[in-house]
C-alpha cells in the first residue's frame, strides 16, 4: 500500500540545517494496522507529513522515494496530492480542535471532502431520491445559535411577566413563535444529497444525533466528539489508508479506548491499512499487528508486536519497554542510545 524508501527530510532554521529524518524505510501492506512508536522528536509525525507533503515551509524532502500502490508520488503535482489527501489516504491529527476550522460547521467541513472526492456519488444519490444535490432549501442556524436565541427570548419573556409588563414581552414571543412556525413549515422539505452523506459519515463513527452535530461548530463539541468528526472526515473520501497521528493524546482514558476501538472496527469493516503513530506502547500492544521503533530520525527496529514485546533486539527498544511503569515500580528514564554503544 505505502512504501517509504530511504526518506530524508531537513528543516532549515536560523541555527542551521536540522536533519529530522535520516534514511527512513517503511512498508505498510494492504489491510494492516502498523504502529510507529518513539519518543517525542524522534521523527514519527514528520515521516507522515513528508509522505503527504504537509511539511511547513522550512521543511523539505531532500532524498528518498514514496510509493503509493506502486506509484512514485515523491514529486507528485499539487493536483495529484489533492486527490491523494482524503481520497486515497485519510489523516487524523493529534489535536482535533486545532485541525478543524472553527468558523465552519461540521457539515461544511465534511461536505468539502465529499464534493472533492465523491461528487459523482452525491449527484447519483440526488437523482435517485429526487432531492437537491448540494444545498437544502431549509434554513436553520447552528444548534448553539438557535439555543442562544431561544434562551435569550425566554429569559426576557419571564422577566417582563414577573414585572407585570406583558406588553414588553410580545416581541420576544413573536420571535419564539416564528422559530416554531419555521420548523413546522420546513418539516417536509428534504435534506440535500450532500447533507444525507454527511449524516451517514457521522453515523458510521457512532456519533449520537448526527443531524444535530452536522450543524454544530467544533467548539460546541466535546474532545471525543471532535476526534470522531476527524475520523468521519478521514473516511468520507473512501480512502483505503488511514494515518492516525497520536489520535488519543488529547483525550481522557475512557474516550481513548472508545476511539481506538472505533479505528479497529472501521479497519475491519473497510479492510483499510492503518498507520498508527503513538508513543504509548500499551496502545500498540492492543491495536497493532506490526510495529516500527523510531529514534533520532531512523527506524531502529521493526517486527511483529509479539516479537517486539517478547524479544526486543535493539537497546533503545528494550529501554522503551523498561520505561513502562509496572506495579510498585517508578517510571525509568529512557537512556540515550548514543551513550550505550551498538546493539
Amino acid at each position: 500500500m505505502l512504501e517509504i524508501k530511504d526518506l530524508k527530510t531537513n528543516f532549515n532554521t536560523y541555527d542551521g540545517v536540522v536533519k529530522a529524518l535520516n534514511g527512513v524505510n517503511l512498508t505498510i501492506k494492504d489491510g494492516e494496522i502498523f504502529g510507529l512508536v518513539g519518543e517525542t522528536g524522534s521523527g514519527k509525525s514528520v515521516t507522515c507529513y513528508s509522505a503527504l507533503k504537509l511539511l511547513p515551509k522550512t521543511g523539505e524532502v531532500v532524498g528518498g522515494n514514496i510509493l503509493l500502490n506502486g506509484e512514485d508520488i515523491t514529486h507528485a503535482s499539487e493536483d495529484r496530492l489533492r486527490q491523494i489527501r482524503g481520497g486515497e489516504i485519510g489523516i487524523i491529527f493529534q489535536d482535533p480542535l486545532s485541525a478543524l476550522n472553527p468558523v465552519m460547521t461540521v457539515n461544511e467541513q465534511i461536505g468539502e471532502i465529499l464534493v472533492l472526492h465523491q461528487d459523482s456519488k452525491i449527484k447519483e444519490l440526488a437523482s435517485e431520491k429526487e432531492i437537491p444535490v448540494y444545498k437544502s432549501e431549509k434554513w436553520k442556524a447552528s444548534p448553539g445559535v438557535e439555543f442562544t436565541i431561544m434562551a435569550f427570548c425566554i429569559s426576557f419573556i419571564s422577566l417582563f411577566i414577573m414585572l407585570g409588563q406583558f406588553t414588553f414581552s410580545l416581541p420576544f414571543l413573536f420571535v419564539v413563535g416564528m422559530m416554531f412556525l419555521r420548523d413546522y413549515l420546513q418539516k417536509d422539505i428534504p435534506d440535500s444529497a450532500l447533507d444525507l452523506m454527511v449524516i451517514d459519515a457521522l453515523s458510521r463513527v457512532k456519533l449520537p444525533n448526527p443531524k444535530q452535530i452536522a450543524q454544530s461548530y467544533p467548539h460546541e463539541l466535546s474532545g471525543g466528539m471532535q476526534q470522531r468528526v476527524m475520523i468521519a472526515m478521514a473516511l468520507a473520501g473512501k480512502a483505503k489508508m488511514l494515518i492516525a497521528d497520536e489520535p488519543t493524546t488529547a483525550l481522557d482514558v475512557t474516550i481513548q479506548a472508545q476511539i481506538l476501538q472505533l479505528i479497529k472496527d472501521i479497519q475491519k469493516e473497510e479492510n483499510m491499512s492503518v498507520l498508527l503513530i503513538t508513543h504509548d506502547l500499551g496502545v500498540v500492544a492492543e491495536t497493532c499487528e506490526k510495529v516500527a521503533v523510531m529514534y533520532k530520525g531512523k527506524i531502529v527496529e521493526e517486527n511483529t508486536v509479539e516479537r517486539i514485546f517478547r524479544h526486543p533486539k535493539h537497546k533503545y527498544t528494550r529501554a522503551l519497554l523498561n520505561a513502562i511503569p509496572k506495579g510498585g515500580k517508578e517510571r525509568l528514564k529512557v537512556p540515550d542510545v548514543g551513550e550505550m554503544g551498538s546493539i
